[in-house]
C-alpha cells in the first residue's frame, strides 16, 4: 500500500510539473510566431513600395514599423501567456517588442538595402511566467535537506526571428482601390503589381552578376521579322506581355490580334493613371505568359500610342523602378513563355521609330531590393494551375536562387532582382523555455 501511494504521488507531481512544462512551451511557440511575423512586417518600413530606402535612418524607420504589430492602430498582433497576477485576473498579455528588442544590419556594402534584421519577443518582467507546480516540487525536497534553485518559480522564455532577403517569386496582381488590409499599405495599389514588358533570362544572369558595372542596357523588342538576337552586351532580348487576367482557364489574355495589343495598352494606363485601365494579375515563377508579335500589324498600328503612354510614365514618374517578369529563355512567340523570376528596373527612354513602327526602350537597372506586393512561396505554385511545381531554375545556381549561409555569412546579393523579405535560411529561435 505505501508503495501505491508512492507511486500516485509521482505521477500527480509530474502531471503537476507538466502543466508547468506544457504552458511554459506554449507560450514560446507564441512568441516564435510573433518574432517572425513583426520581423517580417518590420523590414517592410526601411522601404517605398518601389524599393527604394525611405529617408532617414534605416534603423529608426523599422522600429517605427513595429508600431503597428504592438497596437498602436488596433489591437496588438499577438497575446502570450503571463503571470498569472496574484488576483489571478491576468493570464496573458500582449506581446510587444521593445527597440532594445530590434538589431539592424547592413550585410552589404555595396548596398544600402541589403539588410539583416533580428527581432526578439520575450516573456520577463511582469510578463514572466508564474510557475505554480515546479516550486512545489522543490519544496517537497527541502523536507530532506534539499534546496531549489533560485528562480525556480517564473519562467523567461523568448525566442529570436531573423529576416533576410531573398528573390522573390510571386508578385500579386494589382488592385484598382485601397481597400483590404495588406492593399492599404500601398500608396497606389494599381501600380504594385508586374509590368507588361517582359526581359530574357539568357542576358539577365550575366547583367545581375554583382561584379556588372554597366547600369544602362537597351531592350530588344521581339518580332517575327526582326528576331530578338542581341549583339552587344549591353543589350536584352524582351518583350510586351499580356498579364491581364482572361477570366478563363488560361489565367492570362491571349496575345494575338487587337484586343490583346488593347489589353497591353491599357494595363499601361493602370501605371500611368489613365483610363480605360487593365489590372496587371498575379504572376508566380512558373507562370506561363504569352508574348506580342511587336512586328505584327495590330502591334505596329498603335506602337507609337504605346510609345506615348510610355513616355508619359517616365514623364510622371522617372525615378520610379517597376517589376518585370524575366523569361526562362529568348522570347518566343506563338507559345507560352515561362517565368522564372523578377528584374527590378527604371524606364529611361522609349523611342518610336516610325521608319518601321518600333518601339526602342532603354532602362536602367536598380538594386535589389523589397518591392510591395512581392513575396516568397514554399510551396507548389498556383498559376497557371493549382498544384504546379515551381521550375526547377530556383534550386539551380542562377540569380533567382534562394540565398544561403556559409562562412562568409549570406551569400552574395545579385543586382537588379526584385526581392522580399523572408526568414533567415539558418535557424535563431532564443531559449529559456
Amino acid at each position: 500500500m505505501p508503495l501505491v501511494v508512492f507511486c500516485l504521488a509521482v505521477t500527480v507531481a509530474m502531471l503537476a510539473v507538466s502543466i508547468d512544462v506544457m504552458r511554459t512551451a506554449y507560450c514560446a511557440s507564441i512568441l516564435q510566431n510573433a518574432a517572425q511575423s513583426a520581423g517580417l512586417r518590420a523590414i517592410f518600413g526601411a522601404y517605398s513600395e518601389d524599393g527604394e530606402l525611405k529617408p532617414g535612418q534605416t534603423a529608426n524607420n523599422i522600429a517605427q514599423a513595429l508600431d503597428q504589430p504592438n497596437g498602436a492602430s488596433g489591437a496588438a498582433w499577438f497575446q502570450a501567456p503571463a503571470g498569472p497576477s496574484d488576483d489571478g485576473n491576468t493570464v496573458q498579455t500582449p506581446v510587444i517588442f521593445d527597440p532594445s528588442d530590434l538589431v539592424v544590419n547592413n550585410i552589404n556594402p555595396d548596398n544600402a538595402g541589403d539588410l539583416l534584421l533580428s527581432l526578439k519577443a520575450r516573456r520577463d518582467g511582469l510578463d514572466s511566467l508564474k510557475l505554480k507546480f515546479l516550486p512545489l516540487i522543490y519544496s517537497f525536497g527541502s523536507l530532506f535537506g534539499q534546496s531549489g534553485p533560485q528562480g525556480i518559480d517564473q519562467a523567461n522564455p523568448y525566442r529570436v526571428a531573423e529576416v533576410c532577403l531573398q528573390p522573390a517569386t510571386r508578385i500579386g496582381g494589382a488592385r484598382a482601390d485601397n481597400i483590404g488590409a495588406v492593399q492599404s499599405n500601398f500608396a497606389n495599389p494599381r501600380i504594385c503589381a508586374s509590368f507588361p514588358i517582359a526581359l530574357s533570362n539568357n542576358q539577365w544572369q550575366t547583367a545581375a552578376n554583382p561584379a556588372q558595372t554597366n547600369l544602362l542596357y537597351s531592350i530588344k523588342i521581339a518580332g517575327a521579322k526582326h528576331g530578338n538576337q542581341v549583339s552587344t552586351a549591353n543589350e536584352i532580348s524582351g518583350c510586351f506581355v499580356n498579364i491581364t487576367s482572361s477570366g478563363g482557364s488560361d489565367y492570362y489574355g491571349d496575345a494575338a490580334g487587337s484586343l490583346a495589343v488593347s489589353q497591353v495598352y491599357e494595363n499601361l494606363a493602370a501605371f500611368s493613371g489613365e483610363s480605360p485601365y487593365a489590372l496587371s494579375a498575379a504572376v508566380e515563377k512558373d507562370s506561363r505568359i504569352a508574348v506580342l508579335d511587336a512586328d505584327a500589324q495590330p502591334f505596329t498600328s498603335r506602337a507609337q500610342q504605346i510609345a506615348v503612354r510610355l513616355n508619359k510614365l517616365i514623364t510622371a514618374a522617372p525615378a520610379r523602378f517597376y517589376i518585370l517578369p524575366v523569361l526562362e529563355t529568348d522570347p518566343l512567340i506563338n507559345v507560352k513563355n515561362r517565368v522564372v523570376g523578377f528584374a527590378r528596373m527604371r524606364l529611361v527612354k522609349a523611342t518610336f521609330d516610325a521608319d518601321d513602327n518600333s518601339i526602342k526602350l532603354q532602362m536602367e537597372i536598380g538594386q535589389s531590393r523589397p518591392m510591395a506586393n512581392a513575396s516568397i512561396g514554399t510551396q507548389a505554385a498556383s498559376i497557371p494551375q493549382a498544384g504546379a511545381a515551381f521550375i526547377q531554375a530556383t534550386k539551380s545556381g542562377t540569380v533567382f536562387s534562394p540565398r544561403y549561409f556559409s562562412q562568409g555569412g549570406l551569400s552574395t546579393l545579385p543586382r537588379g532582382i526584385v526581392m522580399a523579405p523572408a526568414l533567415s535560411p539558418r535557424a535563431v529561435q532564443g531559449g529559456r523555455i
